[in-house]
């Protein structure tokens, strides 16, 4: 059931009224903004802040020190017409910043969940579906739209306006330009743009924001000359990377061997096992 509460904010004399069901576990440093709604099954961290309409449904957690703005939604049932109505969770971790109106669905399926790291910034107006797993120092700008089951790993952008099918993955470091499309995975440390994406070349702008050396630089870039610039196919590539002893190397062989939906090539051609060259 809920329940009209009164919270003070720290940074407000005056009391704001918003609807908390008595079961929720809320910390007591918690602020909540006018009209927000919070439902039974809800843990929410420390030093969290939640403005003004912002509607936190069933089965979400939330940690530490985040800032949830205006008319977000969290923990919302997915879109998705394989939900039944099952229970499933919405983890959210520490520190992230949330804007306005962007929508962070629970999971399809009993007991899976929607997992948001640390420390990410999710513009206005995202969506992010059901079954996602984002890392942690990700930025989603306004208007990105994930589908289901999509994975993005640590400090990668997501532009505004990107399109990611659905069950995609998207590599470390990567960045996926403004108004792309990407229905196939984005290897680690590549820029790619378009619609539909292709990749465009290295992330060499956000490797040197991320104070990796330009000797660090060469060797990822060495690596991405094995993938992009010769005539093997995708298992004599593995073969060749196995052979390097370089944690770069081992990233994008990690990265390929998980590969379900194929990865993007410059060419916008998909790697398959064995059959397609590299261009």
């Amino acid at each position: 059931m809920l329940v009209r509460r009164q919270f003070s904010r720290a940074s407000e004399s005056d009391m704001s009224s918003c609807f908390v069901s008595k079961k929720a576990r809320i910390d007591g440093s918690v602020t909540i903004g006018p009209f927000s709604v919070i439902e039974d099954d809800v843990v929410i961290g420390a030093h969290t802040k939640i403005d003004s309409h912002v509607i936190i449904r069933n089965g979400t957690v939330i940690g530490k020190g985040n800032v949830i703005c205006s008319g977000a939604q969290i923990g919302v049932e997915p879109q998705d017409y394989h939900f039944k109505g099952e229970r499933s969770r919405c983890v959210i971790g520490d520190n992230n910043i949330i804007r306005e109106y962007a929508t962070i669905s629970r999971a399809t399926g009993e007991g899976n969940e929607t997992v948001v790291g640390n420390s990410n910034f999710i513009m206005t107006y995202v969506h992010v579906a059901h079954n996602i797993r984002i890392g942690n120092n990700i930025v989603i700008s306004s208007i990105a739209q994930l589908g289901g089951h999509v994975e993005i790993d640590d400090y990668a952008s997501i532009g505004g306006h990107a399109g990611i099918h659905q069950f995609c993955r998207v590599g470390k470091y990567a960045m996926l330009g403004a108004k792309s499309y990407l229905n196939k995975d984005l290897p680690p440390y590549l820029l790619a743009s378009g619609n539909k994406a292709r990749v465009c070349g290295l992330n060499t702008t956000g490797l040197v924001r991320n104070l990796f050396s330009w000797d660090e630089i060469e060797e990822i870039k060495d690596t991405v000359r094995l993938l992009y610039r010769s005539n093997y196919n995708l298992t004599e590539c593995t073969q060749r990377l196995e052979k390097r002893h370089s944690c770069y190397a081992n990233e994008f062989l990690h990265f390929l061997k998980k590969s379900k939906r194929g990865i993007l090539l410059k060419e916008d051609t998909t790697i398959l096992p064995g059959i397609i060259s590299l261009s």
